[in-house]
């Protein structure tokens, strides 16, 4: 499932999403209407789109480090979906999740990793895995899981090439041939450097309430 993108991460996020299945109401913060993961999802639930800037098309305008307008416990799901990286006041806006999310409820995110800084407006941070997991563990969360997206050095280097790659047809030969140079580097020594553990593109997360 590509999707129409040419980026390796983002089909690989997209994978992670389609395996997901929500009901209820779902809060998609640093979202738009024209995001192109909420038909992925599955699940008997409507999507609300939040984000600072209006003209992105969303349905709720609210700054995600500031105290969010909803209830508490009065949602069934929350996206962080390439969004923390953008947040200087990452701890404000998961423990708005923890407020406002039901017991039993989920938040689900993406993160990059091994990225190009982005500014949207701001790019701030990277995480690694163990930090997502504290993160999350100390905000009251459980059950928290962190897959890695990507599978190693060499779809970096696709990423890092991505710009000179003009054609949506010609990413999905090359990201097959890099990404297949990653595993059979894993498979020759499958405690190389050079792995999905240690150079992930990014990383995909949930933890319940």
């Amino acid at each position: 499932m590509t999707h129409h993108t040419k980026s390796f991460l983002r089909r690989e996020e997209y994978k992670a999403l389609a395996q997901l299945s929500i009901d209820g109401e779902i809060l998609d913060v640093g979202g738009s209407k024209k995001s192109g993961y909420h038909e992925l999802i599955k699940g008997n639930h409507t999507i609300t789109t939040g984000n600072i800037n209006e003209s992105y098309g969303c349905d709720v305008i609210f700054d995600a480090q500031k105290t969010w307008p909803f209830k508490d416990e009065s949602l069934n799901g929350v996206l962080f979906i390439n969004l923390l990286e953008h947040l200087y006041d990452y701890n404000r806006a998961i423990s708005e999740a923890n407020r406002v999310l039901k017991s039993g409820s989920i938040v689900v995110g993406v993160v990059p990793f091994m990225f190009n800084v982005h500014g949207s407006p701001n790019d701030h941070f990277r995480y690694t895995k163990s930090t997502l997991e504290k993160l999350f563990i100390e905000h009251g969360f459980k059950g928290v899981v962190v897959k890695e997206l990507g599978t190693g050095a060499f779809s970096v280097i696709y990423h890092c090439l991505l710009g000179f790659v003009r054609f949506d047809w010609l990413a999905t030969p090359l990201i097959a041939l890099f990404s297949g140079i990653d595993r059979l580097i894993l498979r020759l020594k499958p405690d190389n450097k050079m792995s999905a553990q240690e150079m992930p593109l990014g990383y995909y997360f949930e933890a319940r309430k």
